[in-house]
């Protein structure tokens, strides 16, 4: 690779410059170059005359360049670098945004670096002072890993200016331009050199990012810390907003810590409502303070990269320069000019690097990229410290130097101290997140049992009991939630994820969580919703149930008398979108003034002497205000000391079905719950569901099993048309994403069956894909409904009476006190072994299949064939078929759902979100851990399926008398109804050997217990 760079001052040099050009590569192949330019001042037409000078010299030449307004006449330059690739490619691209959006850019960007082959990097101009780029390119970049460099120009004092632009065969405002190299050969170096290091503490900030509201720059940042953003400033620096503004904080860059990379921003411009305004984007991870650095340490920091840089040996160069780093430009130049006296340094208003998956857009420093053609035969030394050394070694040290290294030595001792105050705060929250997880382990294995004897009890006192059972539960678990949530939230790993939800049925489901409590207590709830409001809506509403609950539960919790009212109304709505108003009224004890401040810091209680005896942990309304800041939002606060409060928020949430929810019939779901049989039967009606994971048909033949439904089942597209062929079905259930053939095309040849066998089949899709557009590419594909994975009982319910005809409907009217009669179907008990199994929540798994029996099915189904889907994944992976690679963890997703295995469901879910964006830095590292939870799983499950066979023959045999007195042993047990000690007597007899008519008796003993059936226990120990 050669590099030639010449600087023009009037344009007529060209002709020379050419001359110059063409004796350097003389004897080389000229098709692939590519020129590079800088321009200060030159008028459009000048500048044209030069570059059609070149143009007719080399008519198949490359061109890229940027213009930027000239501060003074004298300034005004053209400096041109002339490239030449031996033997790599160039691709050239502009994209102006007033054709073509930003997004829509880097798509086709995108898929044009997928069609070249070994691409190495890119060099990019942008310009705009409205462009919206950053986001896309950090995108891009960990997409393709290829490192990109640049620049862009804009002007925030002049936004219509005509001066600041981007060039490639014409003239571009607003846009982006550049390069693409590609070949085998070619290597690249990238350094940022910065120098700022941290100042003081890190900020909150509140920021705005790209949106059609922001008309300049890509980033507002609204406010720091709680206050007007602007204010930073007069607080820190003792700096007013005036026309001096940015010149007296340049020295003081905001900082980014974003992963291992400093991006340093000071902003470009601020407005009457004290908002600043940056070019770059802000991510809601990035860790942000103010900064500083003196010369010494900053030209410390150059040094060290221009060594390294020096060893790259680089054969072309690109030094991307800041307009607010001019204090340091003329040695940052000539320390780089030393290793490569042709390098082309640009300077703008921001810099990009993205490289490594990590990166993005500065302003007050530089980035430089090399470029060669192959491995060096030499390394380069440069003697660079004559011209970075900036202070004699003796002598008076100036005084901004010794203020700038004390600040930087306070900051150092403050960030010690904070790092060891959140090393004691991370080990507490790790402790108590330990200690809550091994107890939430056993909880929920209590409730999921418990759920089992409400599903499946007939005695109306045990069905009573077990109810106590469950709200004693649900309250332990809900401190034991707290805990582990404040855990999250302490180390950033709880997040917000929206799903489909009815806000009619969030809505009853939390006025019956607290109408006990209330009750309990004389006072009245009292809900009042607008019917108006859409019937779905589209955000976290486990996480909006959360903070609702925490508002409500303290309302009754500090109200002794009168009413607590719960509101929601509607503030603005359109078809997309709902700005919703929850509000909480209560007449309890109030707020001191002197307390709200405390009201959200953890474990703080507030009015302690007089709240003694209320129960709580302190952390309700600290997770609540921390997560209504994840959402947009935060939790305001109005009260009278003794005589209420009212908490109230907005969230906007996206509107998935725009018609009225109507009003709230809080009865409703209450009843349902009441009664878990079925509410109708069928059993002339003949359904099929299709799919590829087997568990989930298992699943679908659980549920309508009390339907008294016939169900055929297929595991392939193509066996299901088999069966089509010869059977008509009432409905056909279809998975949308199943290998070989998938849920759309099975459709399609279903329906182009001859005879048309379909014609009145309702299909309805099986998808866990609910995302925005999915839903609505299903129906447009010809299917009649939907329905998510895991399926909820009662929605399949409804949907089969919906489209089933109404002469196979039989209604079922049996009432309560009929169905105590009858006699109840043989129950499953869940494995002993199941409890210590704690990659599966057993309540959400009891959830999911509708009955114990039906979760232990689908749970040895999973189990089944856990190890085969194992296999396949790491085959597939090791073959990098992504298509059937995601096809098999997206089942495993669904499959691990069902049975509460949520962890591997979860790691499963993003699995298959990168492979469908073929993202596969996210593939190969995530894999791995998704083999080895599975596998994990695989293993903590055996006990509960696996019998291994015993050599009884080495166990000591059991005489008559020992026998006897087991018996007897039992039969206390069995006249106590004490089954822990009878199943441990039992446990204790695997380690004896029996005689053949014992072994018949405890087997049948054995099975007794499982019930347990006293009756037949009674009998059976009366026999000895």
């Amino acid at each position: 690779m050669i590099q030639r760079t010449f600087i023009l001052f009037q344009g007529e040099e060209m002709r020379t410059i050419l001359q110059e050009w063409n004796q350097t590569i003389k004897d080389k192949p000229k098709g692939n170059m590519f020129l590079v330019f800088t321009v200060n001042g030159f008028s459009e037409e000048k500048l044209n005359s030069v570059l059609s000078l070149v143009v007719k010299e080399y008519p198949n030449i490359n061109m890229i360049g940027i213009h930027q307004r000239a501060s003074h006449k004298y300034n005004e330059y053209l400096r041109v670098s002339f490239c030449l690739m031996e033997r790599s490619c160039i691709t050239p691209f502009s994209y102006s945004f007033s054709d073509i959006s930003e997004d829509a850019a880097m798509e086709e960007l995108s898929d044009r670096v997928k069609h070249i082959q070994d691409p190495a990097c890119i060099l990019l101009f942008a310009a705009g002072s409205s462009t919206k780029i950053s986001q896309q390119l950090g995108n891009f970049e960990k997409t393709h890993r290829i490192p990109a460099a640049g620049i862009w120009t804009a002007d925030f004092e002049n936004v219509e200016s005509e001066t600041h632009y981007v060039w490639q065969n014409e003239k571009m405002r607003r846009g982006i331009v550049g390069i693409i190299l590609s070949g085998k050969e070619i290597l690249v170096h990238t350094e940022l050199l910065t120098g700022w290091r941290p100042l003081g503490k890190n900020f909150e900030v509140e920021v705005r990012n790209k949106g059609s509201d922001i008309s300049i720059g890509e980033t507002i940042i609204k406010k720091i810390d709680g206050k007007k953003a602007i204010d930073i400033y007069s607080r820190y620096l003792n700096i007013k907003p005036d026309e001096y503004l940015l010149d007296n904080i340049r020295e003081f860059p905001f900082l980014l810590k974003r992963e291992n990379e400093l991006i340093s921003r000071i902003p470009y411009r601020y407005d009457e409502a004290g908002e600043l305004y940056f070019l770059g984007h802000f991510r809601v991870d990035d860790i942000v303070s103010f900064s500083s650095g003196n010369k010494n340490s900053i030209f410390s920091e150059i040094a060290y990269k221009v060594n390294r840089f020096a060893e790259f040996v680089p054969e072309s160069s690109f030094l991307f320069g800041s307009d607010m780093r001019q204090m340091f430009k003329d040695k940052e130049l000539k320390a780089f000019q030393n290793i490569d006296e042709n390098l082309q340094y640009i300077r703008g208003k921001g810099q990009f690097l993205f490289h490594d998956g990590i990166g993005g857009t500065h302003n007050v420093s530089s980035v430089i990229m090399g470029i060669r053609e192959g491995i060096p035969e030499y390394i380069k030394h440069v003697d660079y410290m004559d011209v970075l050394s900036t202070t004699d070694t003796e002598g008076v040290v100036p005084l901004a130097d010794r203020t700038s290294t004390f600040l930087q030595a306070i900051t150092d001792d403050l960030n010690e101290a904070i790092s060891k105050a959140e090393s004691a705060n991370k080990a507490k929250s790790s402790f108590l997140s330990h200690m809550s997880h091994e107890i939430r382990t056993p909880i929920n294995a209590i409730l999921g049992m418990d759920e089992m004897i409400l599903r499946e009890g007939v005695d109306a006192t045990v069905k009573s009991y077990a109810l106590d059972i469950r709200n004693a539960g649900v309250e332990l678990l809900g401190i034991i939630n707290d805990i582990l949530d404040f855990s999250k939230i302490e180390s950033g790993k709880l997040t917000v994820i929206p799903i489909e939800y009815k806000m009619a049925d969030m809505l009853r489901d939390l006025y019956h969580m607290i109408k006990k409590r209330a009750d309990d207590k004389g006072l009245q709830l009292i809900l009042e919703a607008d019917p108006e409001i859409p019937e779905v809506l589209y955000g976290d509403e486990i996480r909006i149930k959360q903070i609702i609950t925490n508002i409500l539960t303290n309302a009754v919790k500090y109200t002794e008398k009168g009413k607590v009212w719960f509101r929601i109304k509607i503030e603005n709505l359109n078809p997309m979108e709902v700005v919703l108003n929850f509000s909480v009224e209560d007449t309890g004890i109030g707020i001191k003034d002197e307390e709200k401040n405390k009201l959200f810091e953890a474990f703080e209680r507030l009015d302690e002497k007089r709240n003694r005896t209320i129960e709580g942990t302190g952390l309700g309304m600290n997770i609540t205000q921390k997560l209504l800041k994840q959402m947009k939002s935060s939790l305001n606060v109005d009260s009278v000391y003794g005589k209420g409060s009212t908490f109230s928020f907005t969230l906007t949430q996206a509107v998935r079905s725009p018609s009225p929810m109507g009003e709230v019939n809080i009865e409703e779901r209450r009843e349902s719950y009441k009664k878990k049989g079925a509410a109708f039967i069928a059993p002339e009606a003949r359904i099929l569901a299709v799919d590829d994971t087997v568990l989930n048909l298992t699943v679908i033949k659980a549920l309508v099993k009390q339907n008294r439904i016939n169900v055929d089942v297929a595991e392939s597209g193509q066996e299901a048309i088999e069966l089509v062929k010869n059977n008509r079905y009432d409905i056909i259930f279809l998975d949308y994403r199943m290998p070989v053939m998938d849920g759309i095309e099975t459709l399609h040849r279903m329906k182009e069956l001859d005879g048309d066998p379909c014609m009145y089949t309702p299909f309805i899709c099986l998808t866990a894909n609910a995302v925005t557009g999915a839903i609505e590419e299903y129906m447009k594909a010809g299917f009649d409904d939907v329905i998510t994975k895991p399926i909820d009982a009662e929605l399949l319910e409804k949907k089969l009476r919906f489209y089933l005809s109404p002469e196979l409907i039989q209604e079922e009217n049996i009432d309560e006190e009929e169905d105590m009669t009858e006699e109840p179907e043989a129950q499953v008990e869940l494995p002993e072994e199941l409890k210590n199994v704690k990659e599966i929540s057993i309540e959400d798994g009891l959830q999911h299949c509708g009955s114990a029996e039906g979760f232990m099915t689908a749970l040895k189904s999973f189990y089944d064939s856990l190890k085969d889907n194992i296999r396949i994944i790491q085959e597939n992976y090791d073959k990098a078929d992504i298509k059937n690679y995601t096809i098999k963890v997206h089942a495993m997703k669904s499959s691990a759902r069902i049975i509460g295995a949520n962890e591997l469901s979860a790691l499963a879910k993003d699995l298959e979100a990168a492979g469908d964006n073929e993202k596969m830095d996210v593939i190969v590292n995530d894999t791995p851990k998704l083999i080895d939870l599975a596998e994990k799983l695989y293993a903590s499950l055996e006990p509960c399926f696996h019998t291994e066979e015993v050599d009884v023959s080495d166990l000591p045999e059991l005489s008559e008398g020992e026998w006897n007195d087991f018996i007897v042993t039992l039969g206390g047990f069995v006249e106590a109804y004490d089954i822990d000690d009878l199943k441990m007597m039992l446990e204790m007899m695997k380690g004896y050997r029996l005689a053949e008519e014992y072994e018949i008796i405890y087997k049948d003993i054995t099975n007794a217990a499982k019930g347990p059936d006293w009756q037949k226990l009674s009998e059976l120990v009366a026999l000895k």
